[in-house]
């Protein structure tokens, strides 16, 4: 939790303008110290939330873990949530400066939002003339036999890039050529979305006519209509950060009532956008719960553990799970596991390392099983001593092992190499993310296991 506290004050320095306090004097350094402690800090707590829910269970009992569940995470996550979420829905609202000038669209010191712009440079492919709108190049690179369908720059297809940048003559050519009107980035966003998020009527109005599908649903679970409810901090992180593409939010905020227009006869959304309680408690469509997301995965996974107890006392195990817990082995299992995990989950909050984070309340089921398995693995391994006697031991041997594995991370990040090579940081994820476990438990053991007053006073 103290780890917490850092990795969101970091925040402020960084050139991430969803976070809504941004220092004037900022790095992308600071994202290495960041990326560190994201990509264990979660997985432990639940490895821990895991082990204790196992205690408390053979303790108390059924009900009685559920009845403690309920005081201490339920009743307050609804109770505090309700005057927490509206404050952190209109964030942007009360961070202002004088003037009215939004704090969190300040460029990185000694940056304009140009500069930050121009440092994207296009690449020479299909993806890059799509970008650009330059169909004369779309044209030769499809002659060279470019993939009209493949994926680009920021994962995105050159129809993506088309509609994303308003290039309404380049979306005809690439319908024309066979382009796939629905195809999906990274995010699972179509370029109808794309095109709607940015107010582009346009590219929205082509893309009907040709046939593209405005039900389809991004990662988030958003139509494109619900993709428009994005406010401007979130539409400039998009634009600025993310696809380092310049933006005029007032031109998409007039943009987005004639999308309204071709996406909706009865105009349903405008009076949904109206909404007081949508306004305060939604975010694309759903339910945003901030900061809060872990409490209710913590939920789930109870609810989960309870069910899934009963069902094992009917299934003969003969020892597996003892093994499980106890074999020095388990990192054979246990990485493949969670690297399945990672790598279908997608990126993390720095966008290429550790786990994701979903902060709506319908559950993102990939994230819930990836966290399954921290929380799962605390659970097994309480009850067996072998467990508690054996883990850790060469605790700076694991942590040499997961400073190589950041290394190795980041000299991926560094060479630009992130797109071509995120199964292997996936794999660097899984592995980092278990060494660090086993490691601070080992370390913890060895430093903290007598009582000290300081230590319990900072905890």
């Amino acid at each position: 939790m103290l780890l917490g506290i850092l990795l969101h004050g970091l925040l402020s320095f960084l050139p991430t303008p969803i976070w809504p306090v941004q220092d004037m004097n900022q790095s992308e350094l600071y994202y290495i110290p960041l990326m560190f402690i994201h990509g264990f800090r979660m997985s432990l707590f639940f490895f821990i939330s895991g082990f204790f829910t196992m205690m408390m269970w053979q303790k108390r009992g059924a009900f009685r873990l559920l009845r403690h569940r309920t005081k201490r995470i339920v009743l307050p996550f609804f109770l505090f949530g309700a005057f927490i979420f509206p404050l952190l829905n209109n964030m942007e609202t009360f961070v202002t400066e004088s003037g009215g000038k939004q704090i969190a669209t300040i460029a990185p010191r000694g940056k304009t939002a140009k500069d930050i712009n121009s440092e994207y440079k296009v690449p020479n492919d299909l993806g890059g003339a799509a970008s650009t709108g330059n169909v004369r190049e779309i044209r030769e690179w499809l002659q060279k036999g470019a993939d009209i369908n493949g994926k680009y720059d920021k994962d995105f297809t050159p129809l993506h890039w088309a509609a994303t940048m308003n290039h309404v003559e380049a979306i005809h050519l690439l319908a024309d050529k066979g382009a796939n009107l629905n195809a999906r980035d990274g995010h699972q966003s179509t370029p109808l979305l794309l095109a709607a998020f940015f107010g582009h009527a346009e590219s929205v109005e082509c893309l009907l006519q040709r046939g593209a599908d405005p039900r389809l649903k991004n990662k988030d679970g958003s139509q494109p209509e619900q993709a428009m409810l994005a406010n401007r901090t979130i539409t400039e992180w998009v634009a600025r950060d993310i696809l380092k593409i310049p933006m005029d939010w007032s031109k998409i905020r007039e943009g987005r009532k004639q999308v309204r227009k071709l996406l909706t006869e009865d105009h349903s959304l405008i009076t949904q956008e109206r909404s007081w309680f949508v306004r305060n408690y939604f975010l694309f469509g759903q339910f945003c719960t901030h900061h809060l997301w872990f409490l209710y995965d913590l939920v789930y996974l109870t609810v989960g553990f309870l069910l899934f107890m009963g069902i094992l006392k009917f299934i003969p195990h003969f020892g597996l799970v003892r093994w499980l817990a106890e074999s020095p082995l388990r990192l054979l299992w246990l990485v493949p596991l969670t690297y399945w995990a990672q790598l279908n989950m997608g990126s993390g909050e720095d966008g290429i390392f550790g786990p994701a984070t979903a902060v709506f309340l319908k559950p993102d089921w990939i994230k819930l099983g990836y966290y399954a398995i921290f929380f799962g693995y605390g659970a097994l391994c309480f009850p067996h001593q072998g467990f508690h006697e054996k883990v850790g031991r060469l605790w700076p041997v694991y942590f040499g092992l997961a400073t190589v594995c950041f290394v190795a991370v980041l000299s991926i990040i560094e060479n630009k190499d992130e797109g071509l090579n995120y199964e292997l940081i996936s794999f660097y994820s899984a592995l980092f993310v278990w060494l660090m476990i086993f490691g601070l438990i080992g370390c913890f053991r060895k430093l903290f296991a007598r009582e000290n007053p300081k230590v319990r006073f900072v905890s």
